[in-house]
C-alpha cells in the first residue's frame, strides 16, 4: 500500500494540469464568439468557448512545446506555441472574420427531385453515442460518409433519438466535411475515405429537446450545395453526454468516423471492424 501511495503521488505531480482562462471576441464587432474550438493540434487535448465566448484550457508541462489552435467557421484561425499562449493567465483573443461571400443564386426549374442520402432506415435497437475524455464530451464528433453522385442542394438533416433523459435542451453543431484520401501510413482497412476540410461557410448550431423520435433540422437557409461525396458530423457542445442518458440510432453496418476533441485525429470504426456508425441522413434536392 505504501508503494502504491508513493506511485500515485509521483504520477499526480508529473501529470499535474495547469489552467488558463480567457474570452474570445469578434475583432470588428467586439462581440463574444460562442463555441470556438481551442486545442492542441493532433492531440486529444482541447475545449470550446461557452455561449459567452469564455473558455478554460488545461495543459500539462510536457505539452508546452506543442502548438495550440483557435478556430471556428467564418473566422481566420490562430495558431500559437503553448509556451507563448500561456504567458497570460487570463487571455483576450480577437478573431478576424473572413470576407463574406455572396451566396450564388440558385435557379431552380419546376422539375425538382428529392432524395435521402445517408442512412434511410433507422436501427432503433442499437444505441450510439459520443466518445469522451475523462468524463468530458465537449468537442467530440461522430460522422458518417454520405455518397453523392451529382450537384445537389441540402434541404435538411435528420437523426433518430432513442433516449434523452436530460431535462434541458442539448446543444450540438452540425459539421459537413469534404472527402479526401487517408493520411499516409494509415491501415489498409481505412479504404479510400477520410475526413477533409469543412464545406460550410457558416456555423450550424442547434438545440435538441426531443426525448424520443426523429429530429429534423432545416438547412435551406444555409444554401449548401455540393457535387461530391461528403461527411456529415454531429458535434457535442455539452460537457456531459452520457450514453445512458442520451443516445441515437446507429447501424452496425455503417462505418463510423469519430474524434474526441476539435483538433484530435479522426478514427474509423465499424464495417469490417465492428462497432457502427450513426444513422444520419440528409434530404437533398436536384434540379434538371
Amino acid at each position: 500500500m505504501k508503494l502504491l501511495a508513493i506511485f500515485l503521488t509521483i504520477s499526480s505531480a508529473f501529470f499535474a494540469q495547469q489552467k488558463i482562462t480567457g474570452t474570445i471576441f469578434d475583432k470588428s464587432t467586439k462581440q463574444p464568439i460562442p463555441f470556438v474550438s481551442i486545442g492542441i493540434i493532433g492531440k486529444s487535448v482541447g475545449t470550446l468557448s461557452n455561449e459567452n465566448g469564455l473558455f478554460e484550457f488545461s495543459f500539462s508541462e510536457s505539452q508546452k512545446k506543442d502548438s495550440i489552435k483557435i478556430s471556428t467557421i467564418g473566422y481566420k484561425p490562430l495558431v500559437f506555441l503553448v509556451s507563448d499562449f500561456i504567458k497570460e493567465v487570463n487571455k483576450t483573443i480577437n478573431l478576424e472574420s473572413l470576407p463574406t461571400q455572396l451566396a450564388e443564386v440558385v435557379v431552380r426549374s419546376k422539375k425538382i427531385k428529392y432524395k435521402i442520402l445517408g442512412t434511410t432506415k433507422y436501427t432503433k435497437n442499437n444505441c450510439t453515442g459520443f466518445a469522451d475524455i475523462e468524463g468530458n464530451w465537449k468537442g467530440s464528433e461522430a460522422a458518417i460518409l454520405v455518397k453523392n453522385k451529382k450537384n445537389c442542394f441540402l434541404e435538411n438533416f435528420s437523426f433518430f433519438v432513442i433516449q434523452n433523459k436530460y431535462t434541458d435542451s442539448l446543444v450540438f453543431r452540425l459539421n459537413l466535411y469534404s472527402r479526401i484520401s487517408p493520411p499516409a501510413g494509415s491501415p489498409a482497412w481505412f479504404g479510400d475515405d477520410w475526413v477533409g476540410p469543412t464545406i460550410l461557410k457558416k456555423a450550424i448550431i442547434f438545440k435538441v429537446g426531443t426525448k424520443q423520435g426523429e429530429f429534423t433540422l432545416p438547412l435551406t437557409a444555409y444554401n449548401i450545395q455540393t457535387s461530391d461525396d461528403f461527411f456529415v458530423s454531429l458535434e457535442c457542445l455539452m460537457d456531459e453526454m452520457e450514453i445512458t442518458k442520451f443516445c441515437y440510432s446507429g447501424s452496425v453496418k455503417t462505418p463510423s468516423f469519430f474524434k474526441v476533441k476539435a483538433f484530435a485525429k479522426w478514427h474509423k470504426t465499424g464495417g469490417r471492424n465492428g462497432g457502427g456508425g450513426a444513422d444520419f441522413n440528409v434530404k437533398v434536392s436536384y434540379t434538371d
